[in-house]
């Protein structure tokens, strides 16, 4: 076992577990106590209909530089069953001349042609929803200064204009991205998150008098010890700007920040999912609920492999991790919308692997995946049970398995073996997580007959360089119980 998973079960299945373990040296299967279903934890809350986004943000990739009309592009994310993408991307938005489809070269990112015409094509062959992040920190390749503020709005109200020529939504945009990061242009164009918050009252005014009906979106940082600008932020910004409708929030756990070196074992690993969450929500989640915002996830992804040969990249830990994430985001109702970060350009990616390689930032090289180019990753097979569920989902609850074991790893923190929510809309389904080492029978007579698509590795530490790899099946169950695999993702649909 990769952590103790050998719980002390209900009084009515005490003895026959631990014979169990007794003789067979640890808990082959553990027996979840009868209840007629799941434990609810959140009010059923509605669920946008472009709840799972991506971004595409490939400025930074090497040559060649990926599409955003490449059909391997375009296959995965109809596999996926991706509902949104953001554009142009990250920090890229902030550099952003949507005239020529470019970056400006003060950006330092690479050229790329992802013109409105091309988002135009992704959008009508993939029937994704555009969100919008416009750019609110430059002009003619350079840095606005407050007297340009009238000219950069009818820019970037012109590029909606554009847009909406297209035939394309305009309905969501962000208002810049990042600014709470300490760098040259973001402190020559927002010295403080006060002066940000002042300039964008000017914006979301000139924006919603063209575009009455638009949910506008500011940003609230999660504080970062090697950046005093982000500890305090979010006090003079959420809930400072005039007809905000939401707040975005990126999410790149601790593990970013510390590194995931040598000795840490996976399933420890894996627990930063849960701790790293429970400090967000207690402090930017609920600040932002406050201002009464909404939350858009405009970035997200797991941890950054910062171990010696990069031994967990590629491996199905990342898929487990980001989709215990999803979970977490559909779990909670005030989020309406996320975006793993980035499509294309790492194992962790959402997608596909487009190249055999990779680069590390952690080690600061390009790396060899030997992958099957073109393939969906770890991750992108796991968010395809997701992305399939989610068509058919118009509400969501969050759900717990009080009678499921505890993970406690060697290090760090315990957390449930089994997570998930519960879906409704033409019916009833079931995102579950296994994230333990053993199968794990789930009884609860209450929700009928159906069956359960799973995917599923040996260990978290299965490299998947295909969509070969992983071990899939599809299971009737009986409306009495079922068998969540170990280390699997399972989507569980209710026909009666």
């Amino acid at each position: 076992m990769e952590g103790k998973q050998c719980d002390q079960p209900s009084k009515r299945y005490g003895f026959v577990m631990a014979v169990g373990c007794a003789l067979l040296g640890g808990c082959v299967s553990v027996a979840a106590q009868d209840a007629a279903l799941p434990k609810r934890t959140s009010p059923t809350h509605e669920l946008s209909p472009h709840f799972l986004g991506v971004n595409i943000e490939n400025s930074y990739m090497a040559s060649p530089v990926l599409s955003w009309t490449d059909p391997l592009l375009l296959r995965a994310i109809k596999t996926v069953g991706i509902q949104a993408v953001r554009f142009p991307g990250g920090d890229v938005s902030n550099y952003w001349d949507w005239q020529n489809g470019t970056v400006y070269p003060i950006g330092k990112a690479g050229r790329t042609n992802d013109s409105l015409q091309a988002l135009s094509a992704l959008v009508r062959a993939t029937g994704v929803y555009p969100i919008y992040s416009v750019n609110v920190m430059t002009l003619s390749n350079a840095v606005l200064h407050r007297s340009q503020l009238p000219q950069a709005i009818d820019n970037q109200i012109h590029m909606l204009d554009a847009i909406r020529d297209l035939r394309l939504p305009v309905e969501e945009v962000e208002l810049g991205n990042e600014f709470y990061w300490s760098s040259p242009d973001h402190d020559r164009a927002f010295p403080a998150g006060a002066d940000y918050a002042a300039d964008m009252n000017a914006w979301t005014a000139g924006l919603k008098k063209a575009y009455p009906h638009l949910r506008v979106a500011s940003m609230a940082a999660i504080p970062s010890s090697g950046d005093a600008r982000t500890k305090h932020w979010n006090e003079a910004v959420v809930g400072k700007t005039q007809g905000i409708d939401a707040v975005t929030l990126h999410r790149y756990d601790n593990i970013v920040d510390g590194g995931v070196w040598d000795g840490t074992e996976p399933d420890a690993v894996l627990g930063r999912a849960f701790t790293d969450w429970a400090s967000i929500v207690a402090a930017q989640v609920r600040m932002i609920e406050k201002a009464r915002s909404r939350v858009w996830v405009t970035e997200f992804g797991g941890f950054q492999d910062c171990t010696s040969h990069a031994r967990f990249s590629g491996t199905w830990l990342e898929a487990l991790y980001q989709s215990q994430m999803l979970v977490q985001f559909l779990s909670t109702p005030s989020v309406d919308q996320v975006d793993l970060y980035n499509m294309a350009g790492s194992t962790g990616s959402l997608m596909f692997q487009p190249s055999s390689s990779y680069w590390n930032a952690c080690q600061s090289k390009s790396m060899v995946f030997h992958a099957t180019v073109g393939d969906l990753t770890a991750t992108g097979q796991a968010y395809s049970l997701f992305g399939g569920a989610l068509k058919q989902a118009k509400s969501a609850y969050a759900v717990t398995f009080a009678q499921a074991p505890m993970i406690h790893p060697k290090s760090g923190a315990s957390y449930p073996a089994v997570t998930g929510v519960a879906l409704q809309g033409q019916g009833n389904q079931w995102l579950l997580l296994n994230l333990s080492s053993q199968p794990v029978t789930l009884r609860y007579p209450s929700m009928g007959r159906g069956h359960m698509e799973s995917l599923s590795a040996p260990a978290l530490t299965t490299v998947v360089t295909s969509e070969h790899v992983l071990k899939r099946g599809t299971e009737a169950f009986d409306g009495q119980h079922f068998v969540l695999p170990a280390y699997s993702v399972n989507r569980v649909v209710v026909e009666r």
